[in-house]
């Protein structure tokens, strides 16, 4: 049953259509005959049951049947008069029917987006018609348009008849730059036909009592899983975020966007929340799925960012977030389709100057969230006022974040548990939310949780060897020509990690675990790489690698270790083949430019390029144990005073101490401090000659 409100809709429309339609025309019998079979509603009582309109309309119907001549035009005359007399009392009485709960979202709506009085008639026409059959049934019925498959077109013909405007006017608030259609409230398509913007149906369907548009019709996005202090890694860049939303909102400023971009899991839509809890201000997602739940076109996409941007743009107090952006800027993707590689690239679609005025102009400050900025225009880029690279957050930040996820899913766990976690699991927060969540559902513990980590690391970043126990690191315990531990806490204390060190010495003296012990203290995890891992067997091959290398540690945060770098470093005045020059010159290149940090351990450190080595800030020769550091090793990893016969070795480093401690531990030896000696003295042995010693 229809509400009072939308008969008066009804009654309005008739009557208009009434004034300007010749009594001997089709329209007026369509018009005689929806008012025969449609005045018997209920409703109708509210208003002194329509008696006059009903005889009325009978009688005109009776004269204009197709079959029967209007003989009487004096009398038919009379009949339409006393139609559209009784059509004007029936207003008269409909004028007090309050606007109902539709009409007045749609009034919310033109407030928030500066529509019209016309634009709001328009628009509860193209409503009403999309979801009330019955106000839908008057227009089919009326066929003012001619018996067309779509009753409304930019033209204006139907409109102005029903809202008794002129079609000149209707034309004019139905252009491309009228506040209806730029405003993404209705959109006009290439043969010239108005659609209603599907999202816009919520202000007569939805049954909630929401009375704020921007919600009913937006949504809103959820409140942060993390908090601003996990983000702690980003720096003065989260400040800086704060403080340019903050101007553009207190200033109403005009393309306002903000970019966040990195891998996947990294957090970026997470830090949008909080950047909108930071500023205490709401977030509003932009098109992530259509009326029925489903995927959205990229047009779908963009008619909802204009309708936000324009409910949005007067609010000092609401963002718009466009998550997955890549599919609203176009991104060029490329080798990809329905997940197969090899398939052609995507193309890029639409017009640039169109995408790049709505950058410009959009009134709502805006982020953008996208795993493939490398993929967008770069007109598009030069649009950005701020950009964000979020990277996997450091240990720290993973440990608390664990810890967090695990006690707020009631999974039994200490903060040792946590940080073994981090650990033995690199992987962002998005996926370790998802290991939490998976062993909650299940009932696990944390076991549980280790196996649904370690499944997602080597789906995310393939195999990974155990990670062994560490004993903890003594620097006192390696013999080199600077103190370790002085150089260790200098750099810590400065805090700059713009460096690069070159540690050169014979195998097992220290060389990787001081750098692990330094990114430990550096709160950065390592990333380790050997010489097998970058060597490539085509041309060019190696030189990807490297560059990927370094790209990984700036995407990760890390402290990039090369390990056995003899060959990528090796002196390019011996270089016969080409590739032995160019792949020295790109380490050399990322040396340069790389703002995190990078070493490198040697086993011939007089065998590098010098090139690269005026290019290592640190250079730190390691040599073998003397004699007291042997006796302090003995007793740091077997606990026993060591016997008089250690004094006589001098070639042990710390590797020797942690292969014997294993070897003796399998058989069951580490109680027996002359066994302990003897298997020290056979990895003495076992040690090749060497000519000349290690050294730059």
């Amino acid at each position: 049953m229809s509400s009072p409100y939308e008969v008066r809709l009804a009654i309005e429309w008739l009557l208009n259509v009434a004034a300007r339609t010749n009594r001997r025309r089709e329209e007026a019998e369509n018009l005689v005959q929806w008012l025969s079979e449609n005045t018997d509603q209920e409703v109708a009582d509210e208003f002194g049951r329509w008696r006059p309109l009903k005889v009325a309309a009978r009688s005109a119907g009776f004269r204009t049947k197709r079959s029967k001549p209007w003989s009487d035009r004096k009398q038919v005359s009379g009949d339409w008069k006393r139609l559209r007399t009784a059509l004007r009392e029936v207003r008269d009485r409909t004028r007090r029917a309050k606007p109902d709960r539709t009409a007045r979202r749609v009034e919310r709506l033109a407030k928030a987006t500066g529509l019209s009085r016309e634009d709001v008639e328009i628009l509860e026409v193209l409503l009403r018609y999309r979801t009330d059959s019955w106000l839908a049934s008057l227009v089919d019925d009326l066929d003012l348009g001619g018996r067309r498959h779509h009753p409304f077109d930019a033209q204006g013909g139907v409109l102005g008849q029903l809202l008794g405007l002129g079609r000149s006017r209707v034309q004019r608030r139905l252009t491309k730059s009228s506040p209806l259609v730029r405003s993404g409230c209705v959109t006009v398509d290439g043969d010239g036909e108005v659609q209603l913007a599907a999202r816009l149906e919520r202000l007569a369907i939805a049954p909630e009592k929401e009375r704020d548009v921007r919600r009913l019709l937006l949504g809103e996005c959820p409140p942060p899983e993390l908090e601003w202090a996990d983000f702690e890694h980003l720096d003065e860049t989260r400040e800086d975020a704060v403080a340019i939303l903050k101007g553009a909102l207190a200033t109403s400023a005009r393309g306002v966007n903000v970019l966040i971009h990195g891998p996947h899991g990294t957090g970026k839509t997470t830090f949008a929340k909080v950047l909108g809890a930071q500023l205490e201000v709401s977030l509003f997602p932009v098109g992530e799925a259509d009326e029925r739940g489903d995927e959205p076109t990229r047009g779908e996409r963009l008619s909802d960012l204009r309708l936000a941007q324009s409910l949005l743009g007067r609010d000092r107090e609401a963002l718009v977030v466009v998550d997955e952006a890549e599919d609203v800027l176009g991104a060029e993707g490329g080798g990809f389709l329905f997940g197969l590689v090899g398939s052609p690239p995507r193309r890029r679609t639409g017009s640039r100057v169109f995408l790049h005025r709505l950058l410009e102009e959009n009134p709502a400050p805006t982020i953008w969230i996208t795993n493939l900025a490398d993929a967008l225009d770069e007109g598009v880029l030069r649009r950005m006022n701020f950009v964000i690279e979020m990277r996997k957050p450091p240990a720290r930040v993973r440990e608390r974040i664990w810890l967090r996820d695990l006690r707020k899913n009631g999974i039994s766990a200490s903060e040792e548990d946590a940080r073994k976690l981090t650990r033995e699991f690199p992987i962002s927060p998005g996926l370790a939310n998802g290991a939490v969540r998976s062993a909650m559902l299940c009932g696990g513990g944390i076991g549980a949780v280790m196996r649904g980590a370690r499944g997602l690391t080597r789906l995310v970043e393939g195999p990974r060897p155990p990670r062994e126990e560490r004993r903890p690191f003594d620097p006192g315990l390696n013999q080199a020509d600077v103190s370790l531990k002085e150089l260790a806490d200098d750099i810590v204390a400065t805090g700059d990690l713009r460096f690069s060190v070159c540690l050169a010495g014979p195998p097992g003296s220290g060389k990787s675990a001081w750098a692990r012990h330094l990114s430990d203290r550096l709160d950065l995890e390592v990333l380790h790489k050997r010489t097998s891992d970058l060597l490539g067997k085509y041309v060019g091959e190696s030189e990807k690698r490297i560059a990927n290398a370094f790209q990984q540690a700036l995407d990760n945060n890390a402290f990039l270790v090369f390990d056995e770098a003899d060959s990528l470093l090796r002196d390019r005045r011996g270089a016969v083949r080409s590739w032995e020059v160019s792949q020295v010159n790109e380490m050399l290149t990322w040396m340069e430019s790389h703002p995190l940090p990078f070493a490198c351990t040697t086993n011939l450190g007089e065998s590098l390029d010098s090139a690269s080595l005026r290019r290592f800030v640190f250079k730190v020769k390691l040599g073998y144990l003397s004699a007291e550091q042997a006796e302090q090793a003995f007793r740091f990893f077997f606990e026993l005073d060591p016997p008089a016969q250690l004094a006589g070795m001098r070639i042990l480093t710390p590797g020797d101490f942690e292969v014997v401690r294993r070897k003796a531990g399998i058989r069951g030896r580490l109680d027996n401090a002359d066994v302990l000696v003897r298997m020290l003295q056979e990895e003495c042995d076992a040690k090749p000659e060497r000519s000349g010693t290690v050294g730059f």
